[in-house]
């Protein structure tokens, strides 16, 4: 059956072969020395032709700053290749147009192929291909082979229903001559010695658009393929999801839902324009107007969406800074933190030469309440007593675990003097705290270590800083515990009493 239909399409005077100017933009197109003047000279020869390309030089679609007043204007304009594609898209437009009605609804026809092109060149702007023109061809001749089929044979499509889709017609061709419509058609365009690539991208719209290799062939066939299913979504939106359409182009060009809803509202847009370039009605206007609101509504909706996920991906990071920040028993900074912190503070002490405080706090015979008590109590003690050191600092201070039982308090700007104040009432409170455990309640003091940083008292740099404070309260316990003991520079260690 396919061969007979090749046969009789070979020979066929009922279906048109391609205008002779169009056989002259195809040599020229080949031609390895093409200028502007040669172009211009055979699109020359053809007013109509070159009328419709100064329009599209001058339309929204296409135009740059300056106006075309001229064809040669416009070939600069569009660029030379660009010319000679849709001149050779309009030259065969123009043929077709004119045949008269068999089995399918021309119109219909025609209203798909020219919507079909525009969208495949917006996909193609989308993903910034060199050639978009070539690709509004090869969307505008996708379903060529079906006017063909439908003149050398009459009837063959009278039993396919008036509002078939796309791919209802393809399943339809293959049952009845083992082939769809976008193979004959390369078959048919080669023939006729159209550019291979041209006849490829339209052989591969149907077979391969989905196909994962991103060459530059395929990704065109992509964007003819998406060109088909753009035409079924605009011309019967009611039925079909403008959502479902841009995931899907998302999918298959590897672009953001986003972008796929705006190059759609932008082929609706530009449809009035599309219009007055092939003199015909593509979409009602109140039609188009739904479509737009839809997809706009769909790109607001998405924009609430995407805000909602930045503020869910902001949560859950302060979320995370938090545990890599705070103590997961007790809520203080953790050891990593407070060693970024006491740097900089130290650093900015420095700098700005004012004093620095730092003080180690170590229960007292911790260890005993663990293995007395239990691990339980010993956490209950360590968060209980973490609340009471945030409760005698200022906002401004920090506090930290800086291992096991002991914690590390951050003082900027307190001199001596008042960093031993703060300590002496936090002995106080220590020595006041009943810690309540189901086996009733305990007590637990604290040993404390001050070292001060200060334009009179300096140290060399920060882990001297933090080494003497450690050194003092180590000094604390071994003189008896529940102390303050204050770091006095060089002179032996004092310890503070109770």
């Amino acid at each position: 059956m396919l061969d007979a239909l090749k046969s009789r399409l070979q020979v066929a005077v009922s279906f048109p072969s391609p205008p002779m100017i169009a056989f002259q933009i195809i040599d020229l197109a080949s031609d390895p020395e093409i200028s502007a003047g040669k172009v211009a000279a055979l699109i020359g020869k053809d007013p109509g032709l070159a009328t419709k390309l100064l329009r599209v030089a001058n339309s929204p679609m296409y135009s740059k700053r300056r106006k075309s007043d001229n064809l040669r204007q416009a070939l600069v304009t569009l660029g030379l290749n660009a010319a000679v594609s849709l001149a050779l898209g309009f030259s065969l437009v123009g043929t077709y147009q004119r045949a008269k009605d068999s089995g399918i609804d021309y119109l219909k026809f025609w209203r798909r192929a020219i919507l079909g092109a525009a969208a495949a060149r917006l996909w193609a702007v989308r993903v910034r291909m060199p050639n978009a023109e070539d690709v509004f061809l090869a969307g505008l001749l996708q379903d060529i082979a079906v006017l063909a089929i439908d003149r050398v044979q009459k009837g063959f499509y009278a039993e396919l229903k008036s509002n078939a889709t796309h791919r209802e017609l393809i399943e339809y061709e293959m049952a009845r001559i083992g082939a769809d419509h976008s193979a004959l058609g390369a078959w048919l365009l080669r023939h006729w010695k159209l550019p291979e690539s041209l006849c490829a991208t339209i052989e591969a719209s149907h077979t391969n658009a989905g196909s994962s290799e991103p060459t530059a062939s395929l990704i065109a066939a992509r964007c003819v393929s998406l060109a088909s299913e753009c035409v079924e979504s605009l011309l019967d939106f009611e039925k079909h999801s403008i959502g479902n359409l841009a995931k899907h182009a998302a999918d298959l060009l590897g672009i953001e839902i986003d972008a796929a809803l705006e190059t759609i509202s932008t082929l609706v847009a530009e449809i009035p324009e599309v219009e007055r370039l092939f003199d015909t009605t593509l979409l009602d206007a109140e039609y188009a107007s739904a479509i737009l609101d839809q997809a706009r509504e769909l790109l607001s909706v998405r924009s609430v969406h995407a805000m909602h996920e930045i503020e869910t991906l902001k949560e859950t990071a302060a979320e995370l800074e938090t545990q890599t920040r705070r103590d997961a028993l007790t809520g203080v900074l953790t050891r990593g933190h407070l060693d970024v912190v006491v740097r900089q503070e130290f650093e900015g002490a420095v700098a700005g030469r004012w004093p620095l405080s730092v003080v180690f706090a170590d229960l007292d015979c911790f260890k005993r309440v663990n293995d007395t008590y239990g691990h339980a109590a010993g956490d209950t003690v360590l968060v209980n007593t973490a609340k009471l050191l945030g409760e005698v600092v200022r906002d401004s201070d920090y506090v930290g675990r800086y291992g096991g039982e002991e914690f590390l308090i951050v003082l900027p700007g307190v001199s001596a003097d008042i960093a031993s104040k703060v300590c002496h009432r936090l002995l106080s409170r220590l020595r006041r705290t009943h810690h309540t455990l189901p086996t009733g309640n305990i007590q637990v003091t604290i040993s404390l270590g001050l070292a001060t940083h200060s334009s009179d008292a300096p140290f060399g740099d920060v882990n001297a800083l933090i080494e003497a404070a450690d050194r003092c309260v180590y000094a604390a316990k071994k003189a008896g515990r529940d102390r303050l003991v204050l770091f006095t520079g060089p002179s032996p260690l004092m310890p503070i009493g109770a």
